[in-house]
Protein backbone atom coordinates (compact mmCIF):
# COMPACT_ATOMS: atom_id res chain seq x y z
CA UNK A 1 0.00 0.00 0.00
CA UNK A 2 1.40 3.41 -0.95
CA UNK A 3 2.08 5.91 1.81
CA UNK A 4 2.72 9.64 1.68
CA UNK A 5 5.76 11.45 3.07
CA UNK A 6 4.14 11.71 6.51
CA UNK A 7 3.41 7.97 6.61
CA UNK A 8 -0.32 8.23 6.05
CA UNK A 9 -2.20 6.06 3.57
CA UNK A 10 -4.55 7.66 1.06
CA UNK A 11 -8.14 6.52 0.68
CA UNK A 12 -7.52 5.69 -2.98
CA UNK A 13 -4.63 3.39 -1.92
CA UNK A 14 -7.00 1.63 0.50
CA UNK A 15 -9.60 1.14 -2.27
CA UNK A 16 -6.91 -0.18 -4.66
CA UNK A 17 -5.47 -2.51 -2.03
CA UNK A 18 -8.90 -3.95 -1.21
CA UNK A 19 -9.58 -4.68 -4.89
CA UNK A 20 -6.09 -6.01 -5.69
CA UNK A 21 -5.40 -8.10 -2.59
CA UNK A 22 -8.85 -9.04 -1.33
CA UNK A 23 -11.13 -8.90 -4.41
CA UNK A 24 -13.47 -6.56 -2.54
CA UNK A 25 -14.71 -3.29 -3.98
CA UNK A 26 -15.34 -0.48 -1.51
CA UNK A 27 -16.29 3.16 -1.92
CA UNK A 28 -14.01 6.08 -1.13
CA UNK A 29 -16.37 7.00 1.72
CA UNK A 30 -16.02 3.55 3.29
CA UNK A 31 -12.23 3.71 2.88
CA UNK A 32 -12.22 7.12 4.59
CA UNK A 33 -14.31 5.80 7.51
CA UNK A 34 -12.09 2.70 7.86
CA UNK A 35 -9.00 4.92 7.86
CA UNK A 36 -10.54 7.14 10.55
CA UNK A 37 -11.42 4.13 12.76
CA UNK A 38 -7.94 2.62 12.32
CA UNK A 39 -6.30 5.93 13.21
CA UNK A 40 -8.43 6.23 16.38
CA UNK A 41 -7.52 2.65 17.36
CA UNK A 42 -3.81 3.26 16.82
CA UNK A 43 -3.59 6.70 18.42
CA UNK A 44 -6.29 6.33 21.05
CA UNK A 45 -8.95 8.84 21.88
CA UNK A 46 -7.09 11.87 23.21
CA UNK A 47 -10.29 13.63 24.31
CA UNK A 48 -11.33 10.65 26.42
CA UNK A 49 -7.86 10.39 27.98
CA UNK A 50 -7.73 14.10 28.88
CA UNK A 51 -11.18 13.79 30.48
CA UNK A 52 -9.89 10.88 32.59
CA UNK A 53 -6.99 12.88 34.06
CA UNK A 54 -9.08 13.88 37.10
CA UNK A 55 -9.85 10.22 37.83
CA UNK A 56 -6.23 9.17 37.33
CA UNK A 57 -5.10 11.90 39.71
CA UNK A 58 -7.67 10.94 42.37
CA UNK A 59 -6.69 7.26 42.10
CA UNK A 60 -2.94 8.01 42.38
CA UNK A 61 -3.60 10.03 45.54
CA UNK A 62 -5.96 7.37 46.93
CA UNK A 63 -3.34 4.65 46.46
CA UNK A 64 -0.54 6.74 47.98
CA UNK A 65 -1.12 10.14 49.52
CA UNK A 66 2.54 11.03 48.85
CA UNK A 67 2.00 10.96 45.09
CA UNK A 68 1.93 14.51 43.76
CA UNK A 69 -0.34 15.37 40.88
CA UNK A 70 -1.33 18.84 39.72
CA UNK A 71 -3.86 19.63 37.00
CA UNK A 72 -4.27 23.20 35.83
CA UNK A 73 -7.25 24.36 33.82
CA UNK A 74 -8.24 27.78 32.53
CA UNK A 75 -11.43 29.44 31.41
CA UNK A 76 -10.93 31.66 28.37
CA UNK A 77 -14.29 33.36 28.81
CA UNK A 78 -17.15 33.48 31.32
CA UNK A 79 -19.46 31.37 29.14
CA UNK A 80 -16.78 28.93 27.95
CA UNK A 81 -16.03 25.50 29.37
CA UNK A 82 -12.84 24.90 31.37
CA UNK A 83 -9.86 24.01 29.20
CA UNK A 84 -6.85 21.85 30.04
CA UNK A 85 -3.71 23.90 30.59
CA UNK A 86 -1.06 21.72 32.24
CA UNK A 87 -0.48 18.52 34.18
CA UNK A 88 2.32 17.41 36.53
CA UNK A 89 2.97 14.17 38.39
CA UNK A 90 5.66 12.66 40.52
CA UNK A 91 5.20 9.34 42.30
CA UNK A 92 6.09 9.11 45.99
CA UNK A 93 8.18 5.96 45.53
CA UNK A 94 10.09 7.58 42.70
CA UNK A 95 10.99 10.70 44.66
CA UNK A 96 11.98 8.66 47.76
CA UNK A 97 14.14 6.35 45.65
CA UNK A 98 15.74 9.28 43.88
CA UNK A 99 16.56 11.28 47.01
CA UNK A 100 17.97 8.26 48.87
CA UNK A 101 19.99 6.46 46.19
CA UNK A 102 20.53 8.54 43.05
CA UNK A 103 23.25 10.96 42.10
CA UNK A 104 22.29 14.65 42.47
CA UNK A 105 22.03 15.16 38.72
CA UNK A 106 18.70 15.84 37.04
CA UNK A 107 18.32 15.84 33.28
CA UNK A 108 15.41 17.79 31.83
CA UNK A 109 14.01 17.75 28.32
CA UNK A 110 10.79 18.23 26.42
CA UNK A 111 9.22 16.73 23.33
CA UNK A 112 6.25 17.73 21.22
CA UNK A 113 3.10 15.61 21.46
CA UNK A 114 1.63 14.57 18.14
CA UNK A 115 -2.04 14.39 19.12
CA UNK A 116 -4.81 16.57 17.81
CA UNK A 117 -4.32 18.80 20.86
CA UNK A 118 -0.57 19.09 20.53
CA UNK A 119 1.30 20.21 23.61
CA UNK A 120 4.66 19.37 25.07
CA UNK A 121 5.77 16.57 27.39
CA UNK A 122 8.33 17.80 29.92
CA UNK A 123 10.38 15.21 31.77
CA UNK A 124 12.93 15.18 34.58
CA UNK A 125 15.17 12.13 34.98
CA UNK A 126 17.96 11.19 37.34
CA UNK A 127 20.76 8.63 37.25
CA UNK A 128 20.62 5.64 39.57
CA UNK A 129 23.68 3.92 41.17
CA UNK A 130 23.99 1.67 38.08
CA UNK A 131 24.17 4.81 35.90
CA UNK A 132 20.76 4.03 34.39
CA UNK A 133 18.06 6.63 33.73
CA UNK A 134 15.65 7.09 36.61
CA UNK A 135 12.33 8.73 35.67
CA UNK A 136 11.50 11.36 38.24
CA UNK A 137 8.68 13.68 37.20
CA UNK A 138 6.57 14.41 34.14
CA UNK A 139 4.54 17.35 32.98
CA UNK A 140 2.34 18.13 30.02
CA UNK A 141 1.84 21.74 29.00
CA UNK A 142 0.77 23.69 25.94
CA UNK A 143 4.22 24.94 24.91
CA UNK A 144 7.80 24.63 26.11
CA UNK A 145 8.54 28.03 27.60
CA UNK A 146 10.58 29.44 30.46
CA UNK A 147 7.35 29.72 32.44
CA UNK A 148 6.39 26.07 31.85
CA UNK A 149 9.85 24.88 32.88
CA UNK A 150 9.78 27.14 35.95
CA UNK A 151 6.40 25.65 36.90
CA UNK A 152 7.64 22.03 36.51
CA UNK A 153 10.96 22.59 38.29
CA UNK A 154 9.29 24.46 41.18
CA UNK A 155 6.94 21.51 41.74
CA UNK A 156 9.84 19.07 41.39
CA UNK A 157 11.93 20.91 44.00
CA UNK A 158 8.92 20.89 46.35
CA UNK A 159 8.80 17.11 45.89
CA UNK A 160 12.48 16.24 46.26
CA UNK A 161 13.42 19.01 48.70
CA UNK A 162 15.83 21.87 48.47
CA UNK A 163 18.17 20.74 51.24
CA UNK A 164 20.65 19.27 48.73
CA UNK A 165 22.45 20.91 45.86
CA UNK A 166 20.97 19.65 42.60
CA UNK A 167 22.69 19.85 39.22
CA UNK A 168 20.30 20.32 36.31
CA UNK A 169 21.35 19.26 32.83
CA UNK A 170 19.54 20.46 29.70
CA UNK A 171 20.12 20.73 25.99
CA UNK A 172 19.05 24.40 26.08
CA UNK A 173 21.46 27.31 25.98
CA UNK A 174 21.72 29.53 29.01
CA UNK A 175 19.53 32.56 28.49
Amino acid sequence: MATSDDGSVSCSSIVTDMITNHDVGITMNRAWRAKKIAKEKLEGDATKQYNLLWRYSAEWKRVNNGNNCKINVERLGPQLQLRFSSFYFCFDGTKKGFTSTCKPFIGVDGCHLKTKYGGTLLIAVGRDPNDEYYPLAFGVCETETKESWKWLLTLLLEDIGQDKRWVFISDQQKV
